[in-house]
């Protein structure tokens, strides 16, 4: 985040809001929601270097879930089973905020769809093992039930799977629509856009932030920048990691694919939209190394993998063709964990950061959490709260 002296405008025009948000996707538009509902007379900026929802918001699978089975079990094994119950409920508070908040009735206009959605195992081993999460999970009072072969080859089109577990509550959504509702039910919000943030100043009693065009004075901040939080502040380089998705879509095909669908064992999912295309993402453990960047683009190496997944793994694909191909930065902490607090080494600066692959599953819910945390002071979650690394 640089500019030369060239290009440097910022002098000659100031503008003084009450609250800066900086990144305008699901996170930093949920956070705007958040703040109006809280205080209508705010004078809110959303500042972004892109167009809304140009980055990882308008790259990703559309899935408001709350995981795979396997992300519940992961979390079984970290944490134990009431944090996990804990971490699953939040998200899908998420989903019921998203629902109340913002969708409310008008279901079409989002493209939402209430599906449920599959975890799949493809091997006997696997069965077995998921066999165990699913009791784990019914311990937990969560809504899932055992599928098997036959199930999946009639709702999800797939072959050679030996069962799955099926959570009956998740949903699918376009997730462009889904920001302009967000944006429709914002008044006192202004956007500045194509607007790099490359400074943030703490003065007397404010802080400055400076753009290209702009300086931009406020009381307080919130970064919610997931991948890229560290390219603005530096300190966060060892804790929020960049790291690549990418995904395909193909030609219209007949229904086949009832919901989202996990294969963990390729870190892939698939959906299929609502006018036909098959949706199918993931295999970033096929390069790994390759796929802890920053870097927008998608690679033979990944792309080869989704697409013999699209034309071998269903029934009716075989000579499927692909019409879209791309890739979005998703932001990683070691523990999976968001950070969201106030920045200690920054006061009056809040971030929201690192949702770890499941951004439009937390970041609704997670926006609410930072504003209450910042507006009336109620702690954050200690599994989210940013001093945890922080304050080491």
């Amino acid at each position: 985040m640089t500019i030369s002296y060239w290009l440097d405008e910022s002098a000659n025009h100031q503008k003084n809001f009450d609250v800066a948000i900086i990144g305008a996707g699901i996170a930093g538009l949920s956070a705007a929601y958040w703040l109006e509902k809280k205080d209508s007379t705010l004078k809110i900026a959303v500042i972004d270097k892109n167009a809304v929802g140009a980055g990882a918001s308008g790259r990703n699978a559309g899935f408001i879930t709350c995981g795979s089975a396997e992300h519940f079990n992961k979390l079984n094994i970290q944490f134990g089973l009431a944090k996990a119950t804990e971490i699953w409920r939040f998200s899908e508070e998420n989903r019921e905020h998203l629902k109340k908040e913002i969708i409310q009735d008008d279901l079409s206009s989002v493209d939402y769809l209430n599906t449920g959605s599959c975890t799949v195992a493809p091997s006997a081993d696997d069965w077995v093992h998921y066999q165990k999460i699913f009791a784990d999970m019914q311990a937990a009072q969560i809504d899932v039930e055992l599928v098997d072969e036959q199930y999946l080859k009639e709702n999800y089109g797939v072959r050679n799977f030996q069962g799955a577990i099926q959570y009956k509550h998740d949903g699918v959504i376009h997730p462009l629509k889904l920001l302009k509702k967000i944006q429709s039910k914002l008044k006192n919000t202004t956007y500045l856009l194509a607007e790099e943030v490359f400074s943030l100043t703490h003065l007397a009693s404010e802080i400055k932030i400076t753009t290209q065009r702009h300086q931009i004075h406020c009381k307080k901040v919130f970064v919610c920048l997931n991948g890229f939080a560290s390219q603005l502040l530096p300190e966060l380089k060892n804790f929020v990691h960049p790291q690549r998705g990418q995904v395909i879509v193909t030609e219209p095909l007949p229904p086949f694919v009832k919901g989202p669908c996990y294969l963990v064992k390729h870190l892939c999912y698939f959906r299929q939209l609502p006018t036909g295309e098959l949706l199918v993402g993931g295999f970033r453990n096929h390069d790994i190394e390759g796929e802890n960047t920053a870097h927008d683009a998608a690679t033979d190496k990944i792309q080869n993998a989704l697409a013999e997944f699209a034309k071998s793994y269903f029934e009716n694909t075989a000579n499927v063709k692909i019409n879209y191909r791309w890739s979005g930065i998703m932001g990683f902490t070691a523990d999976n964990q968001m950070l969201i607090g106030e920045n200690p080494l920054r006061p009056g600066v809040h971030l929201m950061a690192g949702c770890s692959g499941h951004g439009m599953g937390l970041s609704f819910n997670s926006a609410r959490v930072m504003i209450e945390n910042a507006i009336d002071q109620i702690p954050v979650p200690a599994h989210f709260d940013l001093n945890r690394i922080l304050l080491k």
